[in-house]
This record gives C-alpha cells, structure tokens and sequence, in this order.
C-alpha cells in the first residue's frame, strides 16, 4: 500500500471521486507487485499489452488521436525547455 493510505482504511467518510481513486491506486499497487513477483504473469501482460498494440496500429481513429497527443507533447517540451 502507499504511504497515504494504511491496509485497511474505512471508506467511510470518503467522496466517491476519493474511493475511486483509492481503489485505482490500490488496483495499480497489486498489479505492479504482482508482475514483480511472478515473472510468468508479467510476461503474459506484455503479450497481452504487444497485442492490443497491434490492433490499435490498425485503427485510423487511435492514430490521429496518438499523433496529435504527440505533437501536443512536443510543443510543450519546446515551451518549457
């Protein structure tokens, strides 16, 4: 768990933006535990990753949007650089 938020806390109290949250980040921890502890499952995520990848390459859709997100990414690099 991260350091903000103990094993175990109450949701009690919390916004449902804030158990959202709480539940992405926890979601996230496992997930990064486990790729690190078990190098069988963290293979068959990179697999699965590769493969979603190529089938994004082949919608026109996904590419501009990527494209466009990466020029935007450059302009602000020039900017703050």
């Amino acid at each position: 768990m991260s350091e903000n938020t103990p094993t175990g806390m109450s949701l009690k109290g919390l916004t449902d933006d804030e158990k959202r949250e709480r539940t992405t980040i926890e979601q996230r921890e496992y997930m990064a535990k486990r790729r690190k502890e078990d190098p069988e499952f963290a293979k068959n995520q990179r697999e699965l990753c590769n493969d979603r990848k190529k089938v994004l390459r082949e919608d026109k859709e996904y590419l501009e949007k990527e494209r466009e997100h990466f020029q935007n990414y450059q302009r602000n690099m020039k900017k703050t650089c």
